[in-house]
């Protein structure tokens, strides 16, 4: 710039340089004295100027600084669009100040503890911004300061799929779901980055507001931090349940047969029942053999019966196809050479 080029070299070097004169004049026709009381009283203007704020907008006739290092909202104090916020309404302007301290021991003159600087134009305007500062202190942030991973929980999206079973003799459906160990619901959360949890009646799983399972059938809830990933997760779940929903069908399938087997025995052993008359007496004679091992017929005289025993021998047709009835419902081979043998001699005494 040209304050600081070199001055002008002289006319002639052997001219002697004359001292300026008060008296000459410079330009518009003012002396070196005058232009000097001018511009003396231009500093003196803008030096004013700087005094009472109207200058380049500066409001630092009032001022005030709030300590905000151990304030819980300091978070929110700090952001530039808070203190843009607080000079719309207020007209006061606030910057932040200092370091913050975790330990305000350790801050410094240099570097003091984290503030709030404040400053305005007029004692009401600087009261005005003081007590928005003390609302915004005052006020409940709530999640503001909770942890980011506990606030992106909440944020993901999440699905629920019902699993629709009930459990069963010899199947475990929550086992079955999450299968050995976990592997299924760990497998599923590897390939897809969500979390896959089964919750509702039976699941063991505890909420941690009520303390005791949901209240709702067992479901398999499945969040993630996007969209796309709790889609997939939901497919791979979704073929899952379809795997144990087959699974369970076939168990329901036998325990169906064995159920009707038992039905069918029931209902030979009360035919026979109704044909002879009478049921072998309960608890008054061992229950049958199993099928293939015949016992020998009982040795010597037959004993003699309780109350609801065995008919005697007779000889007519009818007794002795009570007779024989009687002993086949114990697993006797009624038809075998040994038992007829035998049976003749319990007709003797008759």
């Amino acid at each position: 710039s040209k304050w600081d080029q070199p001055a002008p070299a002289a006319a002639s070097s052997t001219t002697e340089e004359q001292p300026p004169s008060t008296s000459a004049p410079i330009a518009n026709g003012k002396t070196a004295a005058e232009a000097a009381a001018a511009a003396a009283a231009i500093a003196a203007k803008i030096a004013a100027q700087f005094a009472d704020g109207t200058l380049g907008g500066l409001n630092e006739a009032y001022a005030k600084d709030i300590d905000i290092n151990d304030v819980r909202n300091r978070y929110m104090l700090t952001r530039g669009s808070t203190q843009t916020e607080i000079h719309e309404e207020t007209g006061a302007s606030v910057s932040t100040k200092g370091v913050w301290y975790p330990d305000r021991s350790k801050a410094t003159e240099k570097d003091p503890p984290l503030y709030l600087h404040v400053t305005a134009a007029t004692p009401e305007i600087l009261q005005k911004a003081l007590d928005k500062i003390d609302e915004l202190m005052s006020i409940e942030l709530g999640s503001l300061v909770e942890d980011k991973k506990s606030l992106m929980k909440r944020k993901w999206p999440e699905e629920k799929l019902p699993v629709g079973l009930e459990t069963i003799r010899n199947f475990n459906v929550r086992a079955k779901v999450v299968g050995p160990q976990g592997s299924f619901v760990k497998y599923i959360q590897q390939e897809t980055g969500t979390r896959v949890q089964i919750k509702g009646i039976g699941s063991g799983f505890i909420d941690q507001e009520t303390g005791r399972e949901g209240d709702e059938p067992l479901y398999i809830h499945i969040s993630g931090p996007e969209d796309g990933q709790v889609a997939r997760a939901k497919v791979l779940t979704e073929d899952l349940l379809l795997v144990v929903r087959s699974e369970h069908a076939k168990a329901q399938a036998v325990i169906h047969q064995q159920q009707m087997e038992l039905h069918q025995a029931q209902a030979q052993y009360a035919a026979y029942s109704a044909m002879a008359g009478y049921a072998p007496p309960p608890g008054s004679a061992p229950p049958p053999p199993p099928p293939g091992e015949q016992p020998p017929p009982p040795p010597g005289e037959m004993p003699a019966q309780p109350a609801g025993g065995p008919p005697p021998p007779g000889t007519d047709q009818a007794s002795h196809d009570a007779f024989a009835t009687y002993w086949a419902a114990y697993g006797y081979d009624v038809n075998s050479s040994q038992f007829k043998e035998w049976a003749v001699q319990q007709q003797q005494p008759y």
